[in-house]
């Protein structure tokens, strides 16, 4: 399993929530999943032009590749662009795990 963190700063609110909708149709092919999708608290948050933190899991880091080479996810471009003006993508590598 990997771990996929998702850092998207917005431009237009709708169009990422169109956009959201279909990613996440695509990557139910790969068995990924969108874990959750959240919006930050701005006044608990360390930045603020952050619009939304997804977690996602895919099953193999093929599949996460898969799915981002996808012929329909590539067809959205545009609509991406439109939604998002930023985007910082984390994929884990190697899991700590500091409660043992």
């Amino acid at each position: 399993m990997i771990h996929v963190v998702v850092l998207l700063e917005a431009k237009d609110a709708d169009a990422l929530q169109a956009f959201e909708r279909q990613a996440v149709e695509i990557m139910k092919k790969y068995d990924g999943k969108l874990v959750v999708a959240f919006e930050p608290n701005a006044s608990e948050s360390s930045s603020s032009n952050i619009a939304e933190v997804h977690y996602l899991q895919f099953p193999t880091i093929e599949a996460f590749r898969k799915y981002r080479t996808d012929p329909q996810h590539i067809e959205l471009a545009e609509l991406r662009k439109k939604a998002i003006s930023n985007t910082t993508v984390f994929v884990s590598g190697r899991i700590q795990d500091y409660g043992k």
